[in-house]
């Protein structure tokens, strides 16, 4: 492997910038996943949102503070960045408030706002010292990171691209560029300013990665340039396929946040249980979530449907075991039904290395559906009554619920093993 100590030398210092900060307890561990097994010492990552990294995949973290330089707007003293130390002490002692952090409610996107920050970004001061110093500690010769719609970050790219002359890497992983996802006024005015932006990025890049087919085919054709596609991986070493175990009535699971049109898609599925459940309970979902809903959301789900409340990120794999059916969902309709459109949900990559059933519902436009359909990896409804259909198969039929599993499974093994997917991204790292 590139990681052994052989070729220590012989492997690049590479930058990886990023928004949310590398903490597996709220989920935000997809970046550090890609790069576990490269040296450590030779990691360095640059993050903006607030939080306190608990990835031993890197030891040298810097934090651009966003309400920091919003400060320095007016006061030019403000320290906007600093070297974060990572420790075990630290990191564990801010698990709770780092849960906390990431809770909220669904909410619309208010694009007057986000140019507002925009603006408050370009005229804020976070090219420090700091920043500097710790570019020119670390020197690195690759910076690697995704191609963000938030324009702020992307400036921010450049200039270390710029500062340090390093060579660039672009990863896209959801549809920032195209005018597909909504024809809202706002949209299109925010993504024109978008699409110029990453236009600016992507000239500056040496190399670029894809987190699905469909996502390396619209920006390949969109900016003139050829993405490798790569996603989580699945790390097989200690995994075997288990046989599976029907539980009486069916438990079906869901875990993630219920924004962008979700909460929508639960509804539906709630209606199609009440069906299903019409003379007795053959089929429930549980969802884990750390989304608040307030009362009337709450009595408007069917009884079928239990909100548990949301559980670190570490406990989620024991819920997955313990479940018949993972539930992926998307915006079937609507304004939120094209948000996924190109981009493609690490949840599935967990759901495949679980070995269990699927049960995928959203527009089927979006690629995570196309590729769950393309692979047959999932069972994929698109309505309401698909919904219904499928879930009549489910309870009637159990060889259904396990051979999705093992198809599941396989598709994991096939497309998203770790040591394939791991020597591409590490050989274009170092080429």
């Amino acid at each position: 492997m590139i990681s052994s100590k052989e070729h220590y030398e012989q492997m690049r210092k590479v930058l990886v910038c990023s928004i949310p900060c590398w903490n597996k307890k709220t989920g935000s561990d997809t970046l550090s996943t890609l790069f576990a097994g490269y040296e450590s010492e030779k990691i360095a990552n640059i993050y903006i949102q607030d939080g306190v990294p608990d990835s031993k995949v890197c030891v040298n973290y810097f934090h651009i503070s966003e309400s920091e330089v919003i400060k320095s707007i007016v006061n030019k003293r403000v320290h906007t960045g600093e070297k974060v130390e990572f420790t075990d002490e630290k990191s564990e002692s801010n698990v709770a408030s780092a849960i906390n952090k990431y809770k909220g409610r669904a909410r619309k996107r208010n694009y007057l706002l986000l140019l507002i920050r925009e603006f408050l970004w370009k005229i804020g001061c976070w090219k420090s010292k700091e920043l500097k110093c710790f570019l020119d500690e670390f020197n690195p010769e690759v910076v690697f990171f995704p191609m963000e719609g938030y324009i702020y970050f992307n400036r921010i790219n450049r200039y270390i691209l710029k500062y340090t002359k390093a060579k660039g890497i672009g990863y896209f992983w959801d549809d920032n560029f195209t005018y597909r996802q909504s024809g809202i006024l706002g949209h299109r005015i925010y993504r024109f300013f978008q699409r110029r932006d990453l236009k600016k990025t992507v000239e500056l890049c040496d190399d670029f990665f894809a987190i699905a087919p469909k996502t390396k085919k619209e920006a390949d054709e969109f900016f003139n340039i050829n993405c490798k596609i790569l996603t989580k991986f699945i790390d097989f070493t200690d995994v075997k396929f288990n046989d599976v175990i029907i539980n009486t009535p069916l438990k079906m699971i869901y875990t993630g946040k219920l924004i962008i049109g979700r909460l929508d898609t639960i509804r539906l599925i709630g209606e199609a249980l009440d069906v299903i459940n019409k003379d007795e309970v053959k089929i429930e979902l549980d969802i884990y979530t750390a989304t608040i809903l307030d009362i009337k959301q709450l009595d408007d789900l069917s009884p079928y449907v239990h909100i548990m409340g949301a559980v670190p990120q570490t406990e989620v794999s024991k819920i997955q075991n313990n479940a018949d059916i993972l539930l992926f969902a998307e915006a079937i309709e609507g304004e939120n039904s094209k948000v996924a459109r190109l981009s493609f949900s690490t949840k599935l990559t967990d759901y495949f290395r679980s070995g269990k059933c699927i049960l995928a519902v959203g527009n089927k436009e979006t690629a995570p559906i196309e590729y769950l359909l393309h692979e047959d990896a999932a069972l994929v409804a698109t309505n309401v009554e698909e919904i219904i259909g499928i879930l009549k198969l489910l309870v009637n039929d159990n060889n259904i619920v396990s051979s999705y599993a093992i198809k599941a499974y396989e598709c994991g093994k096939r497309n998203h093993n770790k040591e394939i997917n791991q020597k591409l991204l590490f050989e274009t790292l170092n080429s």
